[in-house]
C-alpha cells in the first residue's frame, strides 16, 4: 500500500540526477568547446587583419571569472619583412576581479609578462613592424576620426606584476649595410601596487642605456628619451618621475604615423 510513493519519488530523484548530470556534462563540453576554438578564433582575426603570422599553444579565458592565461604565443613579420621574427612570448597571465572591469579602476590581483623575444625591424622602405601591425589591427591613425580631447587616463590596480624579458632585437634594413643588434637583457622584476604604465619604466634603469642608442635609430625621439630616463633613473626623486612620463610621451608620438 505505501510502496507506490516511495518508488514515484524513487524515479523522480532518478530522473533529476540524469538531468543535473546531463547540465554538467553539456556545460564541460561547452567549456572545452571554448577552450579549443578560442586560440583557433583569436589566431584567424590576427592573421585575417594585420597580415602577421601567429600561432598559440594554448589560450584560456573565463568570462565567469576574468582570468585570462596565454602559453606560447609567437607572432611573425609579414613575407614583405627581411625578417621573420617579431614576438614571442611564453606567458601572459592575469587574474581579475570580475565585477572590477565593469567600473572604472579595474583591479587585477595578480599578472604575469614572460617575454622571450621582441624584434623591432624597419624595412628596406622605412616601415617599422610595430606600427604595421598596429595599424592592420585597429586601422591606421589617418582613418580614424581625430580625437576632440584628450582622452582621460584610465585608473587600474595591479596589485602583483611580474616581468620577465629576455631579449630585444633591433633589425634595421633601411640602411644600405642592414644593422641588427641583439640584447640579452635578462630582466626580472616583480612589482607591487601598479597604477601607471609608467612604473614600469624604472626598474630598467641599469638596460635602457645601451638599448637606447639601437632603438634610436628606428624610433629617434624615443632612443633620445630612453637615454635621458637611463640618466635620471640613477637617481632619485621628482627628476626620475620626469623622465619616465617622457619616455613613455615620446614613445606614443614617435609610434604615430
Amino acid at each position: 500500500m505505501h510502496a507506490w510513493p516511495t518508488q514515484t519519488a524513487s524515479r523522480r530523484g532518478g530522473i533529476g540526477f540524469k538531468l543535473v548530470f546531463f547540465l554538467a556534462l553539456l556545460c564541460a563540453g561547452m567549456a572545452l568547446a571554448w577552450m579549443c576554438l578560442l586560440p583557433y578564433a583569436v589566431t584567424r582575426l590576427v592573421r585575417a587583419r594585420t597580415g602577421f603570422g601567429i600561432e598559440i599553444r594554448s589560450l584560456y579565458a573565463n568570462p565567469f571569472t576574468a582570468d585570462l592565461e596565454i602559453r606560447g604565443l609567437v607572432v611573425t613579420n609579414p613575407s614583405s619583412f627581411p625578417r621573420k621574427d617579431f614576438v614571442e612570448l611564453r606567458e601572459f597571465r592575469a587574474r581579475a576581479r570580475l565585477f572590477s572591469l565593469c567600473s572604472r579602476r579595474p583591479v587585477i590581483d595578480d599578472a604575469v609578462i614572460d617575454v622571450a623575444l621582441i624584434c623591432l625591424v624597419k624595412d628596406p622602405h622605412g616601415l617599422i613592424n610595430t606600427r604595421a601591425f598596429r595599424d592592420g589591427l585597429i586601422g591606421p591613425a589617418s582613418a580614424r576620426p581625430p580625437a576632440e580631447a584628450k582622452p582621460e587616463e584610465r585608473k587600474f590596480l595591479i596589485k602583483r606584476l611580474q616581468v620577465r624579458f629576455d631579449r630585444l632585437m633591433v633589425a634595421d634594413y633601411s640602411r644600405r649595410r642592414p644593422d641588427v643588434r641583439e640584447f640579452n637583457l635578462n630582466f626580472s622584476h616583480t612589482y607591487e601596487n601598479v597604477t601607471s604604465a609608467r612604473q614600469l619604466a624604472v626598474p630598467l634603469g641599469d638596460i635602457l642605456s645601451p638599448v637606447a642608442g639601437a632603438i634610436g635609430g628606428i624610433l629617434p625621439e624615443a632612443g633620445q628619451a630612453l637615454r635621458t630616463a637611463g640618466a635620471a633613473v640613477k637617481e632619485t626623486g621628482r627628476k626620475t618621475g620626469e623622465a619616465v612620463k617622457g619616455f613613455f610621451e615620446a614613445l606614443e608620438k614617435t609610434l604615430k604615423p
